[in-house]
């Protein structure tokens, strides 16, 4: 009788643990891009820790058709811990076209030079640092909007 209660504890703490790590961590994040107060559709989002060395998460996501942005907790990454993060905006579109790439395509267009950044670049320019920065706090984050300036 003993060793099978033993091996319900163990059973019943594993199961704990397993339940807690499937649940994702990490905060929820929303927010808003405009491009001189008009939202700025399928501008590529990236959120990165301020201070690199604190290894506390990042995420890279796309606005809706309304230049809203949201970055969930996800089981399988590491998700956006409390901290202080840098928030750099670019929009991708093909050269010649002007279309926007298939997404599962963008980054390997990217590494081909086919692709051109319409928003300024001062705003995706990680050798300055960012022009956005947010102080993300456990739980959920509505960052409110950020507009980017042409000029």
């Amino acid at each position: 009788m003993k060793r099978v209660s033993a091996w319900l504890l163990v059973l019943s703490a594993f199961g704990c643990v397993a339940l807690v790590g499937c649940g994702g961590s990490g905060a929820t994040v929303t927010g808003v891009i405009t491009l001189d107060g008009t939202p700025v559709p399928d501008a590529e989002v990236s959120i990165e820790p301020f201070d690199r060395t604190q290894g506390i998460g990042a995420d890279v996501v796309r606005t809706d058709s309304a230049g809203k942005f949201e970055v969930k907790p996800h089981a399988k990454k590491k998700g956006l811990s409390p901290g202080k993060y840098g928030i750099y905006v670019s929009k991708w579109v093909n050269k010649k076209t002007g279309q926007l790439p298939p997404p599962e395509e963008a980054e390997m267009e990217k590494a081909a030079g086919t692709l051109r950044n319409v928003l300024p670049y001062s705003y995706s320019n990680r050798e300055e640092g960012p022009k956005f920065t947010a102080e993300i706090k456990a739980g959920k984050n509505d960052l409110g909007t950020f507009d980017v300036k042409s000029k």
